[in-house]
């Protein structure tokens, strides 16, 4: 701990934020997160005079950039995901922070009329009488993938589902849903909140669910661990949260 006398007034300064003042932090991080993460990650470098550098990306095109070496400070990813990458021994062991958990839901352009998802028919019959539907490409999407491969098997019309389904690579694909290119999209709640234009329908059918937990944690490569450590910790304090439950996030457990 240090003291700082400004003015006559003694300060109080954590280590960490000692640490972090003048650094920047390049940090690689699912979409999921993007909205509350830009704001959260704002006000800490705001407080810390330290610049954050984020790019965003879905989980399967994170995985392609990991196994390419690519320079960064923090990995932001399903926690799932990145636990494998603590196993391996990518990241600094304890660095984990859990960020929040996050469900899927579904999205209509505005004004249109909102369908029932609310129970595993209603779903079944909303995603029948679609004509079109978008969600994440299963390859590249965690979403996606638990859309294609669990939801609609457990529905029975995957292969109906499929045939009128416009895949999306990434970022905000209700967007699609918006410019009146696709009827209803299937995404991440925090990822269908900050979309203009269209109405959240409602979450899946909890018998459907698969919620997310999102987490950071610190790369083996970063330049400065205490910087990225102290975003981290910033991300999963109180303050840094509630830009995380504002948008769409529950509290991790």
């Amino acid at each position: 701990m240090v003291l700082r006398v400004v003015a006559g007034i003694v300060t109080v300064l954590g280590c960490a934020a000692l640490t972090a003042r003048g650094a920047e932090v390049v940090v690689m991080s699912a979409g999921a997160v993007k909205a509350a993460f830009q704001e959260a990650s704002a006000r800490w470098s705001a407080e810390s005079g330290s610049a954050v550098r984020a790019s965003f990306a879905p989980a399967g095109e994170l995985r392609k950039r990991m196994l390419a070496h690519e320079a960064a400070d923090v990995l932001v990813m399903p926690a799932g995901e990145l636990a494998a990458y603590e196993r391996e021994g990518d990241v600094v062991p304890g660095t984990r922070r859990d960020l929040g958990v996050v469900a899927m839901a579904a999205a209509v352009r505005k004004g249109a009329p909102v369908p029932d998802i609310s129970t595993p028919e209603a779903l079944r019959r909303t995603l029948l009488a679609a004509k079109s539907v978008t969600y994440m490409d299963p390859k590249v999407g965690t979403s996606g993938k638990h859309f294609d491969q669990s939801v609609l098997p457990a529905l029975g019309i995957q292969d109906a589902v499929r045939a009128k389904a416009v895949l999306g690579e990434g970022g905000f694909i209700a967007e699609k849903v918006a410019n009146g290119e696709v009827e209803i999209a299937f995404h991440n709640v925090t990822e269908i909140m900050p979309v203009a234009g269209v109405t959240l329908a409602g979450l899946l059918p909890a018998e459907l669910q698969k919620p997310t937990t999102y987490a950071g944690a610190v790369l083996k490569s970063a330049r400065d661990p205490a910087a990225a450590q102290a975003l981290l910790d910033y991300l999963a304090s109180p303050a840094g949260r509630k830009s995380f439950l504002d948008r769409g996030f529950t509290a991790p457990k």
